[in-house]
C-alpha cells in the first residue's frame, strides 16, 4: 500500500508473497475491496510436507500472523488499520491495539485467517 500521507481510501493491497509465513504454505488466497474503505484479504495457511500444525506450531503461527498484520500496519498511513480474523479458530479478531489477545488452540490441518485494512477515521 502507499507509505506517508494519510488516506481516506484504500487504493492497493500487499502481494501474495508478503502473506508468506515460515513453515507454512498458502492453500488460498483472496482480496475483496469492499469498498474504498475496506479491503479483506483472506488467507489459508497449512503445514508444509505434513498433515496438521501442532499445537505449538499453530501459537507460533498466530504469533506471526499477528506480527505480519502490525508490519503491514506499521507501513501503511496512519488512520488505516489492520486487523485480522481468525476464522477457523473461533472467529477471534486480533486488533494491533490488543497486547492480551488469547486463543485457544488445538491441532489444525488449516489456519483460516482474514486480514482486514481499513480507514478508521478521515482526515
Amino acid at each position: 500500500m502507499e507509505e506517508g500521507k494519510m488516506k481516506n481510501t484504500i487504493t492497493r493491497s500487499f502481494e501474495l508473497q508478503d502473506y508468506r509465513i515460515e513453515g507454512t504454505e498458502l492453500s488460498g488466497f483472496w482480496a475483496d475491496l469492499t469498498s474504498k474503505e475496506e479491503l479483506i484479504v483472506e488467507v489459508n495457511y497449512v503445514p508444509i510436507k505434513k498433515k496438521v500444525f501442532s499445537t505449538a506450531e499453530i501459537e507460533k503461527l498466530v504469533m506471526g500472523i499477528r506480527n505480519k498484520c502490525s508490519s503491514f500496519e506499521a507501513q501503511l498511513p496512519e488512520n488505516i488499520k489492520c486487523e485480522v480474523t481468525f476464522k477457523n479458530v473461533g472467529d477471534k479478531i486480533y486488533k494491533t491495539s490488543q497486547s492480551d489477545f488469547e486463543l485457544e488452540t488445538r491441532e489444525l490441518e488449516e489456519v483460516q485467517v482474514a486480514y482486514r485494512f481499513y480507514v478508521e477515521y478521515y482526515i
